[in-house]
């Protein structure tokens, strides 16, 4: 079947929210899915999703911050005792030193499994892990029909937006930054771009009369976007559908769609978890 959509899987933030899992999302390409970062809940939202681990055979990290791969060990160890015999991850240096730590937490355990249950370490002890140069270029997928780019962007630890092609039609995912240019240029004429909005006034106010809310809100916005900033990228890389994420608790949503719609005339999207959005910018 052709078809080419994004699976908003966690739509949240570093804190403990329970309307929002950690952040992560799927690409389906034709039939294969492709996750992009690994937040906490991802393994169940998956699930949720009607997709099973095991068919999840490529992995891209944004950036190695633990919002972010909170989820990866159940993914990991989950998917592999569910069936799953080969996997790909791929990110930014530190990813294979990451993933070698979530071995040998776990280490009894697997040696258990693979020992005593006579599970075979196949897509576990096996794992293909791809670290990115810092400067951005083509990801090397093999065996499904897209084309992956990569650019770094803004944020306080190396981190990357990635932009899937497939023909005329493309997804982007910014990752965690502020407004930066190359993120603009990878979002270009894109049909969905997947952004970081974290910055809500509803959550942290720049005028508060609470000198610590102000103190936080000049450091976020050296590495996250506010509503308004993701629109303005939305509209100056001329994206047709833009998908507000990365959103902390008690995030306004009436207040972030407006203020990104008052900067962008495309479709504006606040990110829900499990949303499917496809070419259309219909939400199911």
């Amino acid at each position: 079947m052709d078809q080419f959509y994004v699976r908003l899987l966690g739509t949240g933030s570093p804190k403990p929210n329970k309307e929002r899992s950690g952040p992560a999302q799927v690409i389906m390409i034709d039939d294969t899915p492709v996750l992009v970062d690994c937040g906490e809940g991802v393994t169940r939202q998956l699930l949720y999703s009607d997709i099973n681990p095991v068919d999840i055979n490529n992995v891209l990290f944004t950036h190695l911050h633990s919002d972010h791969v909170f989820g990866y060990s159940h993914f990991l160890l989950g998917g592999w005792s569910l069936g799953r015999t080969k996997l790909t991850i791929i990110g930014p240096k530190g990813l294979k030193a990451f993933h070698e730590k979530v071995l040998d937490m776990f280490e009894e355990d697997i040696h258990y499994r693979c020992s005593a249950l006579g599970i075979s370490g196949e897509g576990l002890l096996d794992v293909n892990v791809i670290e990115l140069p810092d400067e951005g270029g083509d990801v090397p997928f093999e065996g499904i029909n897209v084309n992956v780019t990569y650019t770094p962007v803004v944020h306080n630890v190396k981190t990357f937006g990635f932009r899937f092609q497939k023909g005329g039609q493309s997804i982007v995912i910014s990752g965690d930054t502020a407004p930066v240019d190359s993120l603009v240029q990878l979002a270009k004429n894109a049909d969905i771009l997947v952004q970081d909005a974290a910055i809500a006034s509803s959550v942290f106010n720049n005028k508060s009369s609470d000198s610590n809310i102000r103190r936080v809100w000049e450091i976020l916005k050296k590495e996250h976007c506010t509503p308004k900033q993701a629109a303005e990228i939305a509209s100056e890389a001329g994206v047709k559908c833009l998908v507000l994420t990365h959103l902390l608790p008690n995030t306004d949503k009436e207040e972030i769609y407006k203020e990104a719609s008052e900067y962008f005339n495309g479709t504006v999207i606040v990110g829900e978890d499990l949303e499917k959005i496809n070419m259309k910018s219909k939400v199911f």
